[in-house]
């Protein structure tokens, strides 16, 4: 392994990392555009240039292997000058549209124009090369060629990534522009990682563009919950001051896109386009936010109390038990949820109603959870957390009709779902409003509002992942953490939050204050999640036996 100083600091590297990434290591900031760790090295924009000692002449970080003995000088006066003669050059025919450029706040060029150049242009207003603006490059992406840098970012992407390669060069000298091949659209489903990758505002989002200033944004750390890929996202959200949620008051921010957080186990710097825009339904108008029962008619729901509804529901689970017997009462865990709401009421129905009639919905089981829509992040199971739910000791249901047939018997008497979709959407509300006739007691979790609701007793509200604290386990049993970036709206809480509520309504002892509680108590009684604590998961995750 080399060893090699930058700027006084001694570093240690393995043996074919580059001066760019040596310097990484020390904290050491090298101005780039071209360069990209889950790219391959293109070392054209010229940008990233050090001195090394005994080198005749500065030298390309990004693309220079690290040696033993290295010298290398990141701030010497040679390397500014000559940083701000690249900068020049690039701003010679840039458009000075910052305040009306939607990467504003974001921007490689802008940012480094502040650190590196502070020049004043030598060219004439007049004379600068006008290219192609505001062109329509598909669903996601609107292309300025004028503001591009020719870093080639996103025709490396094409070509490595998503393998669909629409991208190429055309022209020479500075006429040079990106473009498609004979002008058609991009058509691919990870499309939105171009403009995530531009380093300037060449490339922008359709949907984010004009929307909010970067500058009103948080960014919490989550994982997407679009599939069992369980990507590494930041949840990007604005406060309620700086143009939040409704007028209502019960909402303190607005989600306004996921960016991908890097993580080389699971996603590296990649999102698809379905798990991009799945942010969408956390803003949505039909967000549940009070508990619901049925009226007297049996026809409608009416909105009711967050504490009456959870002794309504302790009351009638408990009067049924007596009744018919703890068999007679069945759950569906649901693997959209997190290991903390499943682990919960998996205790609370064999502990507590003593129950062995819990099953897991909306997924065709444990092959799906690890089987491939194509061959980069997309998978056929389109929930989180199912390994989770397997781990934990629910049994795969393979499809809602075995749901319904279990239903249709007579023998069930309640029936407790953590998510309405669960039988709904795949059997269909029709078929499912026939089999619960003969239920006396139907209730679920919900986060929004739909016609399908009507078909139970009583729904109660429950926060979506962006607005609590817990985990997914993903297909390949990585155990990652979602992290509350806001308020729930109404009365919405997390699902082992009803559930730990029901459970000390009964004299059971459960300690369950948060998420970490909840989670520790997870991996004493789970064997394969026996050892690891939030702290242990961290930002990257960990694998369940690792």
């Amino acid at each position: 392994m080399p060893k090699l100083t930058i700027n006084g600091q001694e570093v240690e590297v393995e043996q074919g990392k580059t001066i760019l990434q040596a310097a990484e290591k020390l904290g050491i900031f090298i101005p780039h555009f071209c360069y990209h760790k889950d790219l391959s090295l293109a070392g054209n924009c010229r940008m990233c240039q050090v001195e090394v000692e005994k080198s005749p002449k500065l030298v390309i970080s990004c693309a220079t292997v690290a040696a033993e003995g290295m010298v290398v000088y990141t701030n010497s006066e040679k390397v500014k000058k000559t940083t701000g003669g690249v900068m020049e050059f690039l701003l010679l025919n840039h458009p000075i549209d910052c305040p009306i450029c939607d990467q504003a706040g974001e921007c490689f060029l802008q940012d480094y124009y502040m650190t590196y150049a502070l020049h004043n242009s030598r060219i004439d207003l007049n004379d600068k090369v006008r290219k192609r603006k505001v062109i329509d490059l598909g669903n996601q992406i609107i292309l300025d060629t004028e503001r591009c840098v020719l870093c080639s970012r996103c025709i490396r992407f094409c070509e490595e990534v998503s393998k669909t390669r629409e991208l190429q060069f055309i022209q020479r000298s500075n006429r040079v522009e990106i473009t498609t091949y004979f002008d058609k659209p991009i058509d691919n489903p990870y499309s939105g990682n171009l403009f995530e990758i531009c380093p300037v505002g060449a490339l922008t989002s359709k949907d984010f563009r004009f929307k909010c200033r970067v500058w009103f944004l948080q960014r919490t750390k989550s994982i997407c919950p679009a599939c069992s890929t369980a990507c590494n996202i930041f949840l990007c959200h604005s406060h309620k001051m700086m143009g939040g949620y409704t007028a209502d008051g019960l909402r303190e921010s607005i989600v306004y896109r996921f960016f991908s957080r890097n993580n080389p186990e699971v996603n590296k710097s990649w999102l698809c386009d379905e798990g991009r825009m799945s942010y969408k339904l956390i803003n949505s108008p039909d967000r549940l936010k009070k508990a619901l029962r049925k009226t007297r008619g049996g026809t409608e729901l009416s909105e009711i109390g967050q504490n009456e509804a959870l002794g309504m529901l302790h009351e009638k689970l408990k009067s049924i038990k007596e009744k018919y017997g703890p068999e007679s009462i069945v759950g569906i865990a649901s693997p959209q949820r997190t290991n903390e709401d499943i682990f919960l009421f998996k205790k609370y129905f064999k502990e507590v109603i003593k129950s062995s009639n819990l099953f897991m919905g909306e997924t065709l089981g444990e092959k799906s959870a690890t089987r491939r829509e194509d061959e980069i992040l997309r998978r056929v199971d389109k929930n989180p957390n199912t390994m989770g739910a397997l781990e934990i000791g629910i049994p795969a249901v393979i499809d809602s009709e075995r749901i319904l047939n279990i239903i249709k018997d007579g023998k069930v008497k309640a029936l407790y779902l953590m998510n309405p979709k669960t039988v709904t959407e795949k059997s269909g509300e029709e078929k499912f409003r026939e089999a619960l006739a003969k239920v006396e007691f139907v209730v679920t979790h919900a986060t929004h509002k739909n016609d399908g609701l009507n078909a139970f007793d009583l729904v109660l509200p429950v926060s979506v992942f962006a607005e609590k604290d817990g985990t997914f386990t993903n297909y390949a049993k990585r155990v990652q953490r979602i992290n509350k970036a806001f308020n729930a709206p109404g009365d919405s809480i997390s699902d082992w939050e009803i559930v730990a509520e029901l459970m000390k309504r009964t004299g059971y002892p459960v300690k369950a204050s948060n998420a970490e509680e909840v989670f520790t108590a997870l991996s004493e009684e789970v064997p394969s999640f026996k050892g690891l604590t939030y702290t242990s998961i961290g930002d990257g995750g960990k694998v369940l036996g690792s």
